[in-house]
Parts: C-alpha cells; sequence; structure tokens
C-alpha cells in the first residue's frame, strides 16, 4: 500500500492496512516516517518515505497557496513542486518494496506511479480514494468548489477536465519516472484514466453511500464501499479533559487538522468571539496551524490531540475544515458540522452535508468572521431538524463495514 498526504488523507489507508493484517495479510504501508504511530503495534509494516509533508505545508509554496485562499493555480503550483521533490524517490521505494508483493494498493495522489509500477512488475492492483474521482452526471467534480446546479453533461464534462487538470500536476514526473526507471512508455497528454476503465482497473472509494450514493453511469469497477475508520479503543482520556466535559453541556469542536491559517492568532481570535458570541462551550484542536487562545478561556479546552471516534462522541457540533476522513468521523458522531473549508475536497463535502441538511454553514476561511461563524455555530446548536437528521445520518454509517467491504474486492483480486 502506498499513501500520500497529511495525516487524514493517510489514516484511512492505514485503517484498511490494519484491518487487512488482522486479516492474515502481510501488509506493507508506504508513507511518511512522521505517521508511524497510525499502525504502530497493529500488524503492519511502515516503510518510510522520504519527505517530511508537515515541512511541505510550511513551505513557500504551501504558504503562497494559503495566503491566497488557496486559488486553483496556486493549489497546482505547490501539488507540483511537492511531487518533483520527492516523486523519484518514492517510485523507486516502492518499486523495491512491490517485487515480492500479491496485490497493490496505491491510494489517492500515489495511484499514477502506483500503477506504474503494478504494469512494470505485473502485478495486479486496486486504487483507493477517499472522495469520488469519476467523472459522473449525477454530481460536480469533488476537487474544485461546487458552482451552482448545471445539466448532467456539464457535470460529466467539467469531471473529465478536472481530472486532466489534476493529471497534469504529476504527468512530468510520472512519465520520467515510466520511461527512465520502469522502461514503460509515458502516458498520453490526457492521462491513464480511460485506460483504467477499459482494462477495468478496481477503483475503491472509502466513504459512505450515505454521504454520495454511487452514480449509475460508473463503471461496474468502481465501487462505494464506506468509510475507513481507524478505531483507539485502547485510548485512555485525559483527566483535565474529562473533567472539562463532565463540567458542564456538550462543547463544540474546533479544529483544521493539517491546514495552515495563514494567520493562527487571527484565526484563534475570531473563534474564541464566536464562542463568547454563542454562549456555549468549545473544545479547540491546535493541529498543524497551531491554533491556540492566548489567555485564560475557561470555556474553551485547548486540544493537542485526541482521536476521532473517542472525542467526537462528546461533542454538540463539529467545526472543521472538511477533510474527507473528518467529514466521515463527523458525521460518524452524529452532530451537525460547519465546514470551513481551504482547499479541494472540502468544498464539496461542504456542499454535499449541506445539501444532506446537517451543515450549519459553509465558510471560507479566507472570508471566515465571528459573526458568521457564531451564527452558524447557533444553527447547529437549536436546529432540532438538522439534529435529528444528523444522528439519523450518524446511525447510518455506524451500521457500515465500510472495510469489511473494501477487503472482499481486495481478497477476490488476491484469489485472480
Amino acid at each position: 500500500m502506498m499513501a500520500l498526504g497529511s495525516r487524514g488523507d493517510v489514516q484511512p489507508f492505514a485503517a484498511l492496512g490494519v484491518a487487512l493484517a488482522a486479516r492474515g495479510h502481510a501488509v506493507r504501508l508506504l508513507t511518511y516516517g512522521s505517521f508511524a504511530d497510525l499502525v504502530a503495534g497493529r500488524g503492519v509494516t511502515l516503510v518510510p518515505l522520504e519527505g517530511d509533508i508537515q515541512a511541505d505545508l510550511k513551505g513557500p509554496e504551501a504558504t503562497a497557496m494559503f495566503a491566497e485562499g488557496a486559488k486553483p493555480g496556486l493549489v497546482m503550483a505547490a501539488m507540483r513542486a511537492f511531487a518533483e521533490r520527492n516523486g523519484e524517490s518514492w517510485a523507486r521505494c516502492l518499486l523495491d518494496e512491490a517485487r515480492t508483493a500479491d496485490l497493490l494498493i496505491p491510494a489517492g495522489a500515489s495511484v499514477f506511479v502506483g500503477a506504474s509500477v503494478a504494469e512494470a512488475l505485473g502485478i495486479p492492483y486496486v486504487h483507493a480514494y477517499p472522495q469520488p474521482t469519476l467523472p459522473t452526471r449525477a454530481f460536480p467534480s469533488a476537487m474544485v468548489p461546487p458552482q451552482g446546479k448545471r445539466p448532467g453533461i456539464g457535470n460529466w464534462a467539467q469531471s473529465w477536465m478536472i481530472s486532466i487538470v489534476f493529471w497534469l500536476i504529476f504527468a512530468k514526473m510520472v512519465n520520467r519516472v515510466r520511461s527512465e526507471l520502469l522502461g514503460l512508455k509515458p502516458y498520453p497528454f490526457y492521462g491513464p484514466y480511460w485506460r483504467w476503465q477499459r482494462e477495468g482497473v478496481p477503483m475503491l472509494m472509502g466513504y459512505s453511500p450515505a454521504l454520495v450514493p454511487r452514480p449509475d453511469d460508473w463503471h461496474p469497477a468502481a465501487q462505494v464501499v464506506g468509510a475507513w475508520f481507524l478505531d483507539h479503543p485502547e485510548w485512555v482520556m485525559p483527566d483535565d479533559l474529562s473533567a472539562f466535559l463532565a463540567a458542564g453541556p456538550a462543547p463544540v469542536y474546533i479544529g483544521f487538522g493539517s491546514m495552515m491559517p495563514g494567520d493562527p492568532v487571527r484565526t484563534t481570535r475570531i473563534i474564541v468571539e464566536a464562542v463568547r458570541q454563542v454562549g456555549c462551550r468549545a473544545v479547540l484542536a491546535g493541529g498543524w496551524g497551531g491554533l491556540k487562545p492566548e489567555g485564560p478561556t475557561p470555556d474553551i479546552f485547548p486540544l493537542e490531540a485526541a482521536p476521532h471516534d473517542r472525542l467526537l462522541p462528546h461533542m454538540a457540533a463539529i467545526v472543521h475544515h472538511g477533510g474527507a476522513g473528518t467529514t466521515a468521523a463527523g458525521v460518524r458522531a452524529g452532530v451537525p458540522a460547519v465546514i470551513v473549508p481551504f482547499l479541494a475536497d472540502q468544498f464539496f463535502w461542504a456542499w454535499r452535508l449541506e445539501e444532506l441538511g446537517v451543515c450549519g454553514g459553509m465558510l471560507r476561511h479566507r472570508d471566515l468572521d465571528a459573526d458568521q461563524l457564531a451564527n452558524a455555530i447557533r444553527r447547529c446548536l437549536e436546529d432540532q431538524g438538522m439534529r435529528a437528521r444528523a444522528a439519523a445520518i450518524g446511525a447510518q454509517v455506524r451500521a457500515e463495514d465500510g472495510l469489511g467491504a473494501a477487503m472482499q474486492v481486495i481478497e477476490a483480486m488476491e484469489r485472480r
């Protein structure tokens, strides 16, 4: 298995690896060494890749991207720089590790390199994604902010265009790897997508069909199997957090994961003021962006880290960036959300939660202010219809077995 990106990007695939290991499979996960704790003691061998995603997100390209509100051109530039710095070393590592493998599972942004290595070695592979990736008439591309309703063919055409743009970010590096390292012909200018569909490459979509049902116009090889959660039953809640939760009404969780607000002090002040306006309590997760109140705030608990599966069920609402993993964890907890998207599929997940009636508001980070945030939180806490819908969808998600469904597909591939 190979997974790239932030902790939230990698964690679902770590969960899949752990589940496969528990079924007796020998699993190697290629990802950043800083994520070793995700699989430590769980039967998965972590193979560290070169690079440091947290450092990359603090680098000049990513800093410019966050400062300008994640404009598409800047997002592309940051991702291209990220791939050019490390892509060839990742491909060499995967080639070495996959020589004795029976099956390869590249995830997310690693699919181009993963498919190429699998082709060179002649082994089967399964693609895995945390969001819908195939073009469809049913909904717009998951990788750009939705812009109103459009005819079905418009959704399909937009999704193909965005897919090709996404390929072009990696094209130079991937085709260099194919020709110089693997001895393969380069992919065409429009990428490998049509080829993958023609060959029926299995594609696992690791999110709940309660959030996005499988479209009828997808290739049969693409399956929506349910979300992949890495649970932490061994985790013990710190005494101070436990005391805070017991001291009053359920708080609101606020955190943006690996996203880097351009000015964390300003963002924290907005959050503190919004909580004051609502009169609620909150747990503020500092995340990679370093959100932290400047002084004593009795109604806000500053949190370094805690597993979502153990923390979020104690919350009254969840304010987050809209990453696929946090969205799934929040929906599973059964409470409404406020989404503050920064880039990529985060806008799509905000749109889906709004469509389902379980989102108090989508507030772009670059436009965030205390009044808007307070109003959105208030809707989550006071709209009983929204709370009932969130609880119902949460029950659906908790009843799913996304890992079990994914393993059925993977084990069928191994038996071929």
